[in-house]
């Protein structure tokens, strides 16, 4: 179903996907798609989705909530993004990866 909706042709420059898409979406749909854990919009394939969680200072467990201070058991982290990015460094971040994939799978 998807598949036909021309914000999925990937052979379309990218602007008007970008256009398709917006125009597709309620006004609702755009909101509930602004916070971190975006609801889906199943009419257009878009599946539920969370953008917090993107691992770029590691991968942690600590339980519910966010915690500004203490220890936190079983975190990894990494330096600040804008440091690591202007590194231009690739294999880097391969290895950022690679470290943060075990935790990933192991959390869910």
């Amino acid at each position: 179903m998807t598949k036909t909706f021309p914000f999925c042709n990937s052979s379309i420059r990218l602007g008007y996907r970008v256009r398709d898409l917006i125009w597709r979406l309620t006004l609702t749909e755009k909101i509930l798609l602004l916070v971190n854990n975006a609801a889906p919009v199943p009419r257009l394939g878009i599946t539920r989705y969370e953008w917090w969680s993107e691992a770029l200072h590691g991968v942690s467990n600590t339980g519910p909530g966010v915690k500004f201070g203490g220890n936190f058991p079983g975190a990894t982290s990494f330096p600040q993004v804008i440091t690591t990015a202007s590194s231009w460094n690739v294999t880097l971040w391969e290895l950022i990866g690679q470290a943060c994939d075990p935790g990933t799978i192991t959390i869910g």
